[in-house]
């Protein structure tokens, strides 16, 4: 009997339209894979609104298509809902297994971990502590610069903005010269994300975008610009194996994947790096020890800078890389050989849930 998954989507983060577009992917491929060939079947989908908070079943059945799914998604109003608590009690109470495919914040800085973990359910959503320190880019650059030495790969000197000390932090970078990024300190797909040529000549603007970046993030980043390419590396990590992925690099312009870089296939080139290449065997061993070390589970994907010297510098890490048609994961799952089903399938039957350790000493 195949292996029975349900799948959590949607949300209330500004990645609501990628968590979507994520399952519409795999629902779409699963259904024109001839049904002799499915690994797993499909139980449930169960989206989150971004307009009230409350989740909505949607059944899946033999005859089910992508435009029932539409159906139900323009118009959840009339469907009864509930709270992710509640419907995570009753998925557990039916044993079901969820693959987490909420992005963002609340779907991957350890809310909906912590949730998931209290009701005991089983799925892809892995332990808290390491989402919340994953969606924290100031935090996890701290803990990548304490496990790995400098030689081996950099972190771009960074300063954490709170909006009390905007003043501060701005009179403190500009001691720095050269560009500077501005980021949101835990939001992705490089949302409200900007590059400037110095503090000084563009202390106005940076002050309009931090202004923004604070009415959804309670921080926000001043970092240096490392000239260079963009890598990416994935990796899959199961019970017993960390598989990495081919790496990706990503050419633009500007030296620089920003968002419209990432909406628009025109303004970036994706090549994957050949397997025998010295920097592809570099970044996977990093990513490799980043993912041990931090005890990622399920699936993740470190983003790197590379300078015209060959430095490494590390940027950020994904707990929860989109699987859009065509995101940069699914991309490296191509090249290895591997569809999004495949790695349903393989998180389904080779991966481990996380469990709550007993909080009671006795």
């Amino acid at each position: 009997m195949p292996l029975a998954v349900s799948f959590v989507f949607g949300g209330i983060s500004s990645e609501y339209n990628t968590s979507v577009s994520s399952l519409t992917h795999i629902i779409s491929s699963y259904l024109s894979m001839p049904r002799r060939d499915r690994s797993f079947s499909v139980k449930n989908m169960y989206h989150l609104s971004r307009d009230d908070g409350l989740v909505r079943t949607i059944p899946f059945h033999n005859d089910f298509t992508i435009s029932e799914l539409t159906a139900y998604l323009s118009d959840t109003s009339t469907l009864p809902g509930s709270t992710l608590s509640a419907t995570f009690d009753a998925i557990e109470r039916r044993k079901e297994y969820v693959v987490n495919l909420l992005l963002g914040q609340f779907g991957e800085d350890g809310g909906v971990q912590t949730i998931a973990a209290l009701s005991g359910l089983k799925g892809t959503f892995g332990d808290p502590q390491v989402a919340s320190l994953t969606m924290n880019k100031y935090a996890m650059s701290s803990f990548v610069s304490s496990i790995l030495p400098t030689d081996i790969v950099r972190v771009p000197k960074t300063t954490l903005v709170r909006p009390r000390y905007v003043a501060d932090a701005i009179q403190s970078a500009k001691l720095r010269h050269g560009q500077i990024v501005v980021k949101p300190n835990s939001l992705g797909s490089s949302l409200f994300t900007g590059l400037f040529d110095s503090i000084a000549e563009s202390e106005y603007d940076i002050r309009a975008l931090l202004s923004a970046i604070f009415k959804y993030d309670s921080g926000a980043l001043l970092q240096e610009f490392i000239p260079g390419d963009d890598y990416s590396c994935g990796c899959i990590i199961t019970s017993s194996d960390i598989i990495l992925l081919p790496v990706i690099k990503i050419e633009t312009a500007r030296d620089f994947f920003g968002y419209d870089e990432k909406s628009t296939d025109s303004l970036a080139e994706r090549k994957v790096v050949g397997s025998h290449e010295d920097m592809s065997d570099k970044l996977k061993y990093i990513t490799k020890s980043i993912a041990n070390s931090s005890d990622l589970c399920n699936i993740a994907r470190v983003d790197f800078k590379v300078t015209d010297q060959y430095e490494v510098w590390f940027l950020e890490c994904n707990s929860i890389p989109s699987l859009t048609q065509n995101s940069l994961f699914v991309k490296m799952l191509h090249h290895h050989g591997k569809t999004a089903l495949d790695l349903i399938s393989m998180l389904a039957s080779k991966s481990s849930s996380f469990k709550r350790k007993p909080h009671l000493v006795e």
